[in-house]
């Protein structure tokens, strides 16, 4: 029943940006080996960390009340040595980073060669505050600095397009009215579930709408 319980929650109040985000996280099990640094992860969603599946696993918070291994910024990993972790995770990390260049700088210092990082950022997304949310980088953007600094592109997924940005919209709307009217708008889930899917449609990559971006996943190489 408690199964069950979790499922119906994650259906019900998981944005689809979450829920590919998960998706994606679970293809990509894998990368995770080694020494891994956990810089803000706490284990949102549906995605089970592999922290049993590899050496170490580090994870660091900017907040004590989080309980993390280290408190630290991601901006400032001096107590890290030079080229000692074989994987950072950095999921929906860096909007909250007032300077994402220098921490991404960090992150490189400290990533031994040819570690990965395993970093996700929203983009068409709200504005979610953590303990601050500073900015969006588009898809040009992420690709440059993170070229600039050396890394090495493996993998680079949009998540959502139109109309995944326009079913979180809808979801967003319906959770947020009384709960009589809510239940009843609780019927056009399917709806929107089946609308997500357009987004994995040639045509609507390849069209204008295929310009909306929900947001990004990338798998990178130092």
């Amino acid at each position: 029943m408690q199964n069950l319980k979790q499922y119906l929650q994650y259906y019900f109040w998981a944005t689809y940006h979450r829920r590919l985000l998960d998706k994606l996280l679970e293809q990509s099990k894998n990368y995770y080996k080694g020494v891994v640094l956990d810089i803000g992860g706490r284990d949102r969603g549906s995605f089970v960390s592999p922290k049993d599946k590899v050496e170490k696993w580090i994870f660091a918070d900017i907040e004590n009340k989080y309980k993390p291994d280290i408190v630290m910024d991601v901006c400032d990993m001096s107590g890290i040595k030079n080229e000692s972790i074989d994987v950072v995770n950095a999921i929906e990390l860096f909007e909250h980073v007032e300077n994402p260049k220098k921490g991404l700088r960090e992150c490189y210092r400290v990533l031994k060669k040819r570690g990965i990082m395993v970093l996700s950022a929203p983009f068409l997304f709200p504005v979610h505050a953590d303990p601050y949310d500073f900015q969006r980088w588009t898809e040009d953007k992420w690709k440059r600095e993170l070229e600039r600094l050396g890394f090495k592109m493996l993998k680079f997924e949009v998540m959502g397009r139109f109309f995944t940005v326009l079913a979180d919209m809808g979801k967003t709307f319906i959770k947020s009215i009384p709960r009589i009217l809510r239940w009843i708008l609780y019927l056009f889930y399917p709806l929107l579930d089946w609308s997500v899917e357009l987004d994995n449609l040639g045509f609507i990559k390849n069209h204008r709408l295929g310009k909306f971006h929900g947001g990004y996943f990338m798998i990178i190489e130092k």
